[in-house]
């Protein structure tokens, strides 16, 4: 009898750097370039609310059975600053701000 082995599950591409690179409708582009790939994933450093926003629009715009995941590094203060955007899906990653 035959044993089936269970599948793991693909790691995410990540698609940071054109995240970061690309202008929006570049971006878009290119993401719809990898509509055959099962997840994305992107991690960068906090830039300001549009970037919080074009997260949460990226997550919102999943195709039809592609897992997406987004976070941003950024200190507390940064996180209040785009709290829609996080509250929506986008995960923080907490920078801790240097106490002097």
């Amino acid at each position: 009898m035959e044993q089936i082995k269970p599948t793991q599950e693909q790691e995410p591409k990540d698609v940071s750097k054109e995240f970061s690179e690309m202008n929006t409708i570049e971006f878009l582009d290119f993401v719809d370039s990898l509509r055959n790939e099962t997840s994305l994933s992107i991690i960068v450093d906090w830039s300001g609310e549009n970037q919080a926003n074009r997260l949460k629009a990226f997550l919102e715009d999943s195709r039809r059975g592609q897992k997406r995941s987004a976070a941003i590094r950024a200190t507390r203060e940064q996180k209040y600053e785009a709290a829609n955007a996080f509250n929506s899906g986008v995960k923080w990653i907490e920078v801790k701000t240097e106490e002097k």
